[in-house]
């Protein structure tokens, strides 16, 4: 029975040796350390901006509404926030890489990292 099932010899998986290590250390060396509490991450650079605009936002926050900053945030204030703080320079793809660096950097504010 086993072998009239077609079974094909080999799955074809990316090998991680395709890449040579001149581009595997070009590819690292565009990432940036980011400290989060005790934590030390490497990000992009693109990650790293919008998680300082969070910071930055939540600042602001913190010193003009007489509530403090928000918590969480909804929707409409998510969006509202970014459309102030991302910068119009970016791709689609970047857009999308920032928009999580600012999410990340609200959440680190929010719980005191």
């Amino acid at each position: 029975m086993l072998d009239q099932m077609h079974v094909p010899a080999t799955i074809p998986f990316p090998s991680p040796a395709s890449t040579t290590l001149e581009e595997q250390d070009i590819e690292f060396a565009t990432y940036v350390p980011l400290r989060v509490g005790k934590y030390h991450f490497e990000v992009s650079p693109t990650f790293h901006e919008g998680y300082l605009a969070a910071r930055n936002a939540y600042a602001q926050m913190e010193e003009h509404h007489e509530w403090g900053p928000y918590l969480f945030l909804t929707g409409y204030e998510y969006a509202h926030l970014t459309r102030q703080h991302i910068p119009t320079t970016l791709s689609a793809t970047d857009k999308r890489e920032w928009q999580r660096g600012f999410i990340g950097g609200w959440t680190a504010c929010s719980y005191g990292f």
